[in-house]
Parts: C-alpha cells; sequence; structure tokens
C-alpha cells in the first residue's frame, strides 16, 4: 500500500495536526477531505470537480457549524493518503493559491474547536483540596451540600472560561492577521523599536499583532478597549505604539470590533491619526477588515468569524435566560428554554 513520503506529510500536517504530546490535535482524513471540498466550493461556487465524490459534496452543504461526527464518519476517506491526494486535485498544494490560504485558516478553526470540545470532555470537578476553603465565605448561609456542589459546578465553568478565552486567542488574531495577508511577530524580531525620551528608536522591539509587508502597515487588533488597557501603564503603551510605527516607516492600523465609544478610544483614534495611521470600530472595523483581505478572506470572514460574533452580539445582553446543571459520570447537560446542551465526559 502507497505511503506519503517525508515532504508530504509535513505537507499533510499542517491541516492535519497541531501541539504534540498531551497537546496534540489530530483530525480525520475524512475531516481534511471536507474541509477541502467546503474550501473549493466556498470560492469556486459552480464548479463541482470529478474529485468531489456525491457523499463528500452533500456533507459539505450542510451549515459548517452543523455539521457533527455521524456524517463525518460516512465519508469513505479512509486514510491520509486518500485525503492528500484530495488535497493535491483541489489544488492546495499551490501555496500562492487563495485555496490554501483559505483552506489554512478553516482548518486552524476546525482544530481549535475540536481541541476544545476535548478540553470540555475532559475537564474535572475541583476536589475539595482545591476548593475547600473557599467555603468559609459562605458556610452557613445554605445547606451544606447545596453550597458544595455550586462551589464544584462555579469552578468547572470559570475553569472552562479560561480554557475558552486561552483557545480564542491562540485562535482569533492569527487568523485575522492571515486573513490580511499578514504575519504577527514578536518582540524579538519586530519591525516597530520602542523610542527613548528623544524619539530616536532603540533596540527594543515591540509586540505586533499584524505585519503586512506589502502594504507596510501595522494593525493593532482588539475586540474592545479593556478596564486593564484603561490603567496609566498599559494605556501608556497603547498611545505610543503610533508613533514607533510611524518612526519605522510603517502605517499604524488599529481595528476595535467593540463600537462602545469611550475617552479612552477616543485618544488613541487621535494618537493613531498624529501618526498618519487610521482606525475603525464595529461595522466598520469588520468593513476595513474585509476590504484589506487577502483573495478569498473576505468570504472565510463571512462565513465563519463574523457570524458567529454579531449572533453574540444580538443575544448576550442584560441578564441570561435560566438554565439547569446536569451532571453523570459520563455526561454534562446545560438545560434551558426547553432546550439542551449535552457533552459527554471522559476521563483524561
Amino acid at each position: 500500500m502507497r505511503k506519503l513520503n517525508g515532504s508530504q506529510k509535513r505537507f499533510y500536517a499542517q491541516f492535519a495536526r497541531h501541539g504534540q504530546g498531551d497537546t496534540l490535535v489530530e483530525i480525520s482524513p475524512q475531516e481534511v477531505a471536507l474541509l477541502t471540498a467546503i474550501t473549493h466550493l466556498d470560492l469556486h461556487k459552480n464548479d463541482v470537480p470529478e474529485w468531489l465524490s456525491q457523499d463528500l459534496y452533500l456533507v459539505s452543504q450542510k451549515p459548517f457549524f452543523e455539521i457533527g461526527p455521524n456524517e463525518i464518519s460516512q465519508l469513505n476517506i479512509r486514510t491520509p493518503e486518500m485525503a492528500y491526494d484530495i488535497l493535491m486535485e483541489a489544488g492546495i498544494g499551490n501555496l500562492d493559491s487563495p485555496d490554501y490560504l483559505y483552506l489554512t485558516n478553516l482548518s486552524a478553526l476546525y482544530r481549535r474547536r475540536t481541541k476544545y470540545l476535548r478540553i470540555l470532555r475532559q475537564q474535572q470537578f475541583p476536589s475539595a483540596d482545591q476548593i475547600g476553603p473557599r467555603c468559609l465565605l459562605e458556610y452557613g448561609n445554605t445547606d451544606s451540600s447545596l453550597l458544595f456542589s455550586w462551589m464544584m459546578w462555579r469552578k468547572l465553568t470559570f475553569d472552562l472560561d479560561n480554557r475558552s478565552a486561552q483557545e480564542t486567542g491562540y485562535l482569533f488574531e492569527p487568523i485575522v492577521a492571515s486573513c490580511l495577508g499578514g504575519v504577527q511577530m514578536g518582540s524579538k524580531n519586530s519591525v516597530v523599536h520602542r523610542l527613548d525620551a528623544h524619539g530616536v528608536p532603540t533596540n527594543d522591539g515591540r509586540q505586533i499583532d499584524c505585519y503586512v509587508e506589502d502594504t507596510q502597515k501595522v494593525y493593532e487588533l482588539k475586540m474592545r478597549m479593556t478596564i486593564a488597557a484603561s490603567g496609566q501603564g498599559r494605556f501608556a503603551e497603547e498611545l505610543s505604539f503610533p508613533m514607533e510605527a510611524q518612526a519605522a516607516g510603517l502605517t499604524p492600523v488599529l481595528i476595535v470590533f467593540d463600537p462602545t465609544p469611550s475617552n479612552r478610544l477616543t485618544e488613541l483614534q487621535k494618537a493613531y491619526a498624529n501618526a498618519g495611521g487610521e482606525s475603525a470600530t464595529g461595522d466598520d472595523a469588520w468593513d476595513l477588515l474585509k476590504n484589506n483581505a487577502e483573495v478569498g478572506m473576505a468570504t472565510f470572514i463571512e462565513k465563519y468569524v463574523e457570524p458567529p460574533i454579531n449572533a453574540a452580539k444580538t443575544a448576550i445582553y442584560g441578564i441570561p435566560e435560566s438554565v439547569t446543571l446536569e451532571a453523570t459520570e459520563h455526561c454534562m447537560t446545560i438545560a434551558g428554554n426547553e432546550k439542551t446542551y449535552t457533552i459527554l465526559r471522559e476521563h483524561p
């Protein structure tokens, strides 16, 4: 039986896996083939090529966020070799093609979702050693067993939310940077350096959310202006960045997806304007992102990034609806408004 050689394995792994050891995430050949099919149909809407089998076509027509393991398991792509052949047939081997960039981001999104599902299944309830002393603040206020269950649930949900924030951070900014045709840069290899008291660049680099070499622009990406950013030290860092970018001969661009006005945001926007840069918030931020995106990537943003975030903005406000939380050894269920969200549980 034919096997992939070393370079073929490395190419395939770009879409199938990331991490290593306990953090390794690897999706199946069926999933790689499905993501390839979705990429092709998103970018070439009227083209149904010969390599796109009927079963693959039918599953790829379903809403992306609703495709489940049962549909995927029925696909007749059983080996990495078969999925690799589909990658080649679809033209993903051309690294300069929109299809390659699109699939890179789509598979990154899919793998992060796969990883977080594993976290949901494996994150354990806390032990008494971890949270027991916290009962001193509430002991006696209610029935003890109810209090201890409440403590366990809130610690679990806190841990899950922390992991969610972490995984979102690893996902969101790299995807946006990639869509813009840019790269993230750490301080060690940055093209922007801090200025000394005389306005002269030093050897200390600045971390950059997105640097686009072709346009010589550096982007600062924010979901919102947070309270943390309003502290004097941190906010001084925010204000200095556009000046430092201008000193490096680059155009600074501020993107803030939350349009909520604030004095700090106004001050920061003014700093970008004074440095010859630009800024956009809310809908304008999404428009700026899509208007400056690489070929095909505006479609990716419109289909897989913008809709879930906009749905959350519409639904998350005020007091949430009532939910119930139930757990067994093998299952956790969140229920509310006659709907249920069931998570199968595993022991890591």
